[in-house]
């Protein structure tokens, strides 16, 4: 071994399932492309895969034969090493592969593998069935073909053994060949003048050629001498036939550059408006944090123009040459304050969330590394956006759910964040006008400083909130729409304001309500909603496993009138429909209709243009959205949130209600609310609908301190899923022996389960979960991590998958 040999330290992209970090030989032609955060090309085993370097050292492997790295992909990094040491705390913290995390970042487009194509020589050897079917399928094709193409054609799962024989006993040939990374960079014409060309050549060149001149006059003039076809194009007529001259003159050389494919940004007049008395206070507050760290806790109600004081930070984050971090709960939300920040501050802003393209978010990830964009807008991914000189960090709508990844890494994109302001030593602003619970008592402790705006902009009035009592009148059988409701909806309609009717529905777990005196079914221990589970027709509690039979009469009230909760926004829409008549524009938006790229965006356009009357949704149009003309929203039926399993059911509650309250009376008219509920004296229904989130929280904070849930504890949610259910119980019980076990040695975490997931079966997978909770954080994790050590290679051979979920949002 030399005495200067060089090492580097990689982790497989994708993930490779139990390997973790590898080390790798660098050959001496390839050490000085070879930095921490590129991606290179290693052998692994008989294949080749792509990695991301995580380090490099001089000292080799005690008792390891390293193989050499094959290639190098990127000319400069495309993780810079601040992020790898985020992402290192969130495979830690999250207890994830740190691979899985990394392709959170750059996505799996950027990866490749080597594939294995097999090619026939001699069909007489082959003696097994499989090795048979091999032979017939390599037959039939007439040329090579991968082990992917034979295991779909034979329909075997031993192709790999029957391959390997046949290859042993020369009836195959078997070659590695790599592919290409799906995303590759995108190349463009272009051409660059190099050389004036002397008198005479200039006289026959362009005696009787103006225009010729002109195209090359302009590129001689350029900061670079270069421009790209495209532009030349759309300066001069036809000017091919004159860059072919100019090139044959040897004065004009032809180039492929790269360039980034174009993305359709929302863009709209800027309004530099004059600061409220809340705004200038919270502008100065953030404005005077930046050069170190500080959590800002920015609480403002709905239209108190929380946006303008970001819009006026960054400003200033530019001006001291650092760069910007937006992140907002839900895509579509990106394009309303991508146009903003676009018309402030123009091609300086990026975009990064999963709507994008693989090749599209290719380009963006490297304006960022490369400096071209100082401002970044997106949804949860975006924390690891890899911005360089980072000065500001904003998230807005920080109590939202949706910042919490529910598969593959699990982690909070508001938390991680938190987590990087502090690495990076920055100031982060938590927005929100229902700020969570924790951020909420965060700021109550001091770890935050909180900055109140609880004003509307303009003088303008939070919208006046109507409760009705739905108590004695069964809704679910007229579409969800009572008959208050229905009258202001068609009033609405009549005097021409825009009428946007929310249905707070979440997951598909069913309780049971009274619509007689509005009371559910809760668990005497845990203060949650018991599920109603049709594999045996019991009520469970998804926190202890208490069960019982459905009483057949109201345990409160003792009348006949226990209902499911069974309203959908298609049921909503049919009944608009039959109220207004086919002249109303009606619009519905939820996941079903904006799974199609861009349909979200389009449709809020539209929404706020006012090309539709009424707009029927689920959460995602409780979020942020300005559409000045909406005069009027109602709640179909508060008690769908309040009816969850889940402890955090009165902080949803109440944050939609706010939220989709907000809504209305954006414009120049006060706005109206009514929310119908049959749980009018429900505290975070009452809170909601004065206004009053300080009285809410008080309430939601004392009953979480009584019964210890965040944020007076920390919980991780142990689930198992699968196909067979005696396994999945199996290898749940063993997990609570894991935790039992490591509870006893480290007095913690408190355990409860195994018990029925409140969505017991989905996607042919049983479920099962545990429940770890204990105010220090280290033994909730600590005891998950033991699971999974203990317990993954046995789970994944039973075909049971064991998901781990550090500060779960989602119980269900």
């Amino acid at each position: 071994m030399a005495e200067h040999d060089t090492f580097a330290t990689i982790t497989p992209l994708p993930a490779v399932r139990s390997l973790g970090m590898l080390t790798y030989q660098v050959p001496e032609d390839l050490r000085a492309q070879t930095q921490v955060g590129v991606r290179v090309i290693v052998p692994l085993g008989r294949r080749r895969i792509t990695g991301l370097v995580a380090e490099t050292s001089q000292t080799a492997p005690i008792g390891i034969v390293t193989k050499p790295v094959i290639s190098v992909l990127d000319r400069e990094p495309v993780v810079p090493a601040e992020l790898l040491t985020l992402a290192r705390w969130m495979s830690e913290y999250y207890i994830a592969p740190f691979a899985e995390v990394l392709s959170l970042a750059i996505g799996r487009g950027l990866t490749t593998s080597s594939a294995r194509n097999v090619s026939l020589k001699d069909a007489s050897v082959a003696k097994t069935p499989t090795e048979k079917k091999v032979v017939a399928a390599l037959e039939e094709a007439g040329r090579a073909l991968d082990t992917s193409a034979l295991k779909k054609r034979t329909g075997s799962s031993s192709v790999l053994k029957a391959v390997a024989s046949l290859e042993e006993r020369g009836g195959v040939s078997v070659d590695d060949s790599l592919g290409e990374p799906d995303v590759k960079a995108k190349l463009t014409t272009a051409y660059r003048a190099i050389a004036e060309p002397e008198d005479a050549v200039s006289e026959t060149l362009f005696g009787r050629a103006p225009r010729r001149r002109e195209v090359f006059e302009y590129l001689w003039a350029l900061p670079k001498r270069t421009a790209n076809i495209a532009e030349l194009q759309a300066l001069f007529p036809n000017p091919k036939s004159q860059l072919d001259a100019l090139e044959t003159a040897g004065i004009v050389e032809r180039l492929k550059l790269e360039s980034y494919r174009e993305l359709d940004l929302d863009s709209e007049a800027d309004k530099i408006v004059e600061l409220s008395a809340d705004q200038q206070r919270a502008y100065k507050t953030i404005s005077g944090a930046l050069g170190s760290y500080e959590s800002l806790l920015l609480h403002g109600v709905t239209s108190s123009g929380k946006t303008e004081v970001y819009l006026r930070a960054i400003a200033d984050t530019l001006g001291r040459g650092e760069s910007a971090l937006v992140l907002v709960p839900e895509i579509p939300l990106t394009h309303q304050i991508v146009g903003r920040m676009v018309a402030r501050f123009g091609p300086t802003v990026a975009v990064l969330h999963s709507e994008l393209s693989s090749g599209e978010r290719w380009d963006q990830w490297r304006r960022i590394a490369r400096g071209e964009a100082q401002i970044v807008v997106g949804a949860r991914s975006a924390v690891l956006a890899p911005l360089s000189n980072l000065g500001l960090i904003c998230v807005d709508e920080e109590h939202d759910s949706a910042y919490k990844q529910e598969d593959g890494v699990r982690y909070n994109g508001r938390d991680v964040a938190v987590v990087r302001a502090r690495q990076r030593g920055c100031p982060i602003v938590l927005g929100s006008a229902t700020p969570s619970i924790e951020s909420w008592r965060n700021a109550g402790t001091g770890a935050y400083t909180l900055v109140s705006m609880p004003t509307r902009v303009a003088g303008a009035e939070l919208p006046s909130m109507e409760v009705v009592d739905l108590r004695g009148r069964d809704i679910v059988a007229t579409g969800g729409l009572g008959e208050h409701l229905s009258a202001q909806v068609k009033r609405n309609f009549e005097e021409g304001g825009q009428t946007l009717l929310f249905l707070n529905r979440r997951g598909t777990a069913s309780g049971l309500f009274c619509y007689q005196c509005g009371e559910g079914i809760t668990c005497n221990n845990c203060s949650v909603s018991m599920t109603l589970h049709a594999k045996d027709g019991r009520l469970h509690c998804h926190y202890c496993d208490e069960q019982m039979r459905p009483p057949a009469t109201c345990p409160s009230c003792h009348e006949d009138a226990l209902r499911s909760l069974g309203l959908g926004t298609q049921r909503v829409e049919a009944a608009v429909i039959e109220l207004l008549g086919p002249e109303a524009r009606i619009a519905r938006l939820d996941r079903d209709i904006t799974a199609k790229k861009g349909a979200s965006a389009e449709l809020l356009r539209a929404w706020r243009a006012g090309r539709y009357d009424v707009m029927v949704g689920t959460q995602m149009i409780a979020k942020g959205h300005d559409a000045h003309g909406v005069t009027l929203v109602g709640v179909v039926q508060a008690d769908m949130s309040i009816s969850v399993p889940d402890f955090r059911a009165g902080e949803r509650t109440f944050g939609l209600l706010s939220q989709v309250a907000g809504r209305a009376g954006r414009g120049i008219k006060r706005g109206r609310v009514i929310v119908q509920t049959y749980q009018p004296d429900h505290y975070a229904v009452a809170a909601a609908a004065r206004h009053d989130y300080q009285k809410f929280a008080d309430a939601e904070i004392k009953e979480r301190e009584a019964l210890a849930y965040p944020p007076f504890s920390r919980m991780a949610i142990l689930r198992f899923e699968g196909t067979i259910e005696a396994r999945t119980i199996s290898i749940a019980e063993q997990a609570a022996a894991v935790v039992s076990a490591y509870a006893a040695k480290y007095q913690g975490p408190i355990l409860r389960g195994p018990a029925p997931a409140p969505m017991e079966r989905l996607r042919g997978r049983y479920r099962y979960m545990l429940q770890l909770r204990d105010a220090q954080s280290g033994l909730v994790r600590g005891a998950a991590a033991a699971v999974v050590e203990r317990l993954s290679d046995a789970a994944r051979k039973l075909d049971v998958r064991l998901l781990v979920d550090v500060d779960a949002v989602d119980m269900l």
